[in-house]
């Protein structure tokens, strides 16, 4: 499997869930840096949590300190792992199951 290509990283919306480019803003990256394919998903709308997938070389150096808004902030956003996940044992056809191709 390797290193992951992807880690996650929560946001927040105000009356809506952010687009992705408000989404990477607030995160401090362009929009590229972020797999449009996930997109924005809601974790938890009542406290206007989302997540998005961050590609693993497009983050921050972990450890930098928060600048501005994020440093004012005591919950944490992440990255959390986001492991690839790939079936096992036997698939329909009594054979070993394959991992799908990305």
């Amino acid at each position: 499997m390797g290193a992951p290509k992807t880690a996650l990283m929560t946001v927040t919306g105000a009356e809506r869930p952010p687009s992705l480019a408000e989404a990477a803003a607030e995160l401090g990256l362009t929009a590229d840096a972020l797999n449009p394919e996930f997109g924005v998903v809601p974790i938890d709308p009542a406290r206007r949590l989302f997540a998005v997938e961050v590609w693993a070389d497009r983050l921050a150096v972990p450890g930098a300190p928060l600048t501005g808004d994020d440093a004012a902030r005591d919950d944490y956003r992440g990255p959390y792992a986001n492991p690839e996940i790939a079936p096992f044992g036997l698939g329909p056809s009594g054979r070993p199951a394959k991992p799908r191709k990305p």
